[in-house]
Formats: C-alpha cells, structure tokens, sequence
C-alpha cells in the first residue's frame, strides 16, 4: 500500500510539472495590441531585413523583421502607453484603406499631413521635419542645377500617390513619368537610365546614397513651392478616434528634437550597413 501510495504520489507531481510546464509555454501578452502599418520599404523610415537584431522587429506573417526610424517611434509609443506592438507591411496605396477596414491601428510610414489625406484620416503632431531633394545619377548633366528650371527635358519619376510625384510639375519642362510603387523600384529605375530624376525626403535621400555610391542629391537654392504640413510627417489614425490620437501626441511631445535627430541619424547609418 505504501509502495503504490508513493508511486501514486511521485506520478502526480510528475504530471502537475509537466502541466505547469506547458502553461508557462502557452503564456499570452495580454497587453491591448498597438497595430502599425509601415511599407517596409522606405529607408530610412522603413525598410525590410532577414536576421533579428537587438533593435528590429517581427513583421506579422513573414519571417522577416522591421527596422528604420518609424519602427524606432513605433516602438517608444507601444512602450510608453503599455501596448503590445504589432507590425504589418502593406503597400504604399494600401495603407490608407487599410486603416479605414479596421485592420491596422496607425499608419507610421514617412506619411505627410495633406489636405487630400485628411479627408480619410486623422493625423497626430509631426513627428519629423525634413526637405525635398532630387536624387540623380553621380555622373548626371542635372547634377549641377540649382532651380526648378534647371532640368529642362529630364525624365522624372515619382512614387505613386505621394507628394513627391505631384512636386514633378514644379519642374520646368520636364518629363513627368509614370510614378512607380516604392522608392527601391524608382532608383532600380534610374541606375538603369529610365529615369533621370527623382525627388525624395533628404533622410530618405541620405539613405539611397549610403547604400548606392553612384548616386547622389542635390538642394535647390530656388526649389519647391511646398507648405509646411508638406515638409512634416505625422502617424495617421482611423477618423474619429480621438482616443488614440490624444495618446499618441502625448508620446510624441516626450520626445525631444536632438532625441528624434539621433534616431533618424542611427537610422541612415544602420541602413548602409
């Protein structure tokens, strides 16, 4: 009786340890998600890599992981209002539809507060302020202009639904091509001599050329007509949801200018390597 007893005994401890085992494997993050959606292909905001580092992050349903200033801000703002991140990699002209359907929280994504845009979103504060450049070949007969009619039979290209298209039109006659889907494919399109011209945010810019020797920028002394929201990004949230909207400025108005400088300048440089 004592033997079985004991058996009994050592059987059942066996079991409640393998029953809290398997519980402590089947923990959930019980935090309220925080679902961002980012193109995961715009550098130095976003952009895509294939091994876990100390400072990217999982994109939902791939094996891949985030990285670049967005997720960086994405990141401070889960952490500082108690969520669990999320990331989803959707294509530029999705993002919006994306955040109307629900299935995503925010929009981090290098977006400008238009007009346009404000129709369908609500956007948060800035959360960076940069200038529009045009990136070239090194060797380009445009590389020494200076003004918006310097370039005077360019081909140009722009990204599809962005600021950076429409702003081809300030360029005196010039070539306004197709715009393209994503930044890598428009600078595909210039090494291969489709485009000449292209016209980025200068951190993006500064991006393409840390990784692309052969390329360059260039400012304009005269350049585009541009209002302010035009040269400042902000995090859209769904219409209406003010809640969020309120949060997110809070989180944004902790982080100091030098802060948000580093991280962009952190960005640039783990980009190119």
């Amino acid at each position: 009786m004592r033997k079985f007893t004991r058996l009994f005994t050592l059987l059942f401890v066996l079991v409640l340890s393998l029953l809290v085992t398997s519980c402590k494997g089947q923990e959930t993050d019980d935090r309220p998600t925080f679902t961002v959606g980012m193109e995961c292909a715009y550098a130095p905001f976003n952009w895509t890599e294939n091994v876990k580092s100390d400072t990217n992050y999982p994109i939902e349903g791939t094996s891949f992981y985030a990285e670049g200033y967005d997720v960086q801000i994405a990141k401070k703002i889960a952490d500082q209002l108690g969520y669990r991140l999320v990331i989803k990699a959707i294509e530029w002209d999705g993002l919006i539809p994306a955040l109307e359907a629900g299935q995503i929280d925010a929009i981090i994504a290098g977006m400008s507060d238009t007009e346009d845009r404000r129709v369908n979103v609500d956007f948060t504060v800035s959360y960076y302020r940069s200038t529009h450049v045009l990136v070239m070949a090194s060797n380009s007969k445009y590389v020494n202009g200076t003004s918006l009619n310097d370039f005077n039979g360019a081909n140009v290209v722009g990204q599809i639904e962005t600021l950076y298209d429409s702003l081809i039109d300030q360029l005196t006659g010039v070539n306004h091509l197709t715009p393209l889907a994503d930044v890598p494919t428009i600078i595909t399109s210039i090494k291969s001599g489709r485009a000449d011209i292209t016209i980025l945010e200068e951190p993006v810019a500064k991006g393409v050329i840390e990784t692309n020797p052969d390329l360059t920028y260039i400012k304009l002394t005269n350049g585009f007509n541009v209002s302010e929201e035009d040269v400042c990004v902000a995090i859209a949230v769904k219409k209406g949801n003010t809640e969020l909207q309120t949060k997110i400025n809070e989180v944004l108005s902790s982080i100091t200018e030098s802060t948000r400088n580093e991280i962009m300048n952190q960005a640039i440089v783990d980009n190119a390597e």
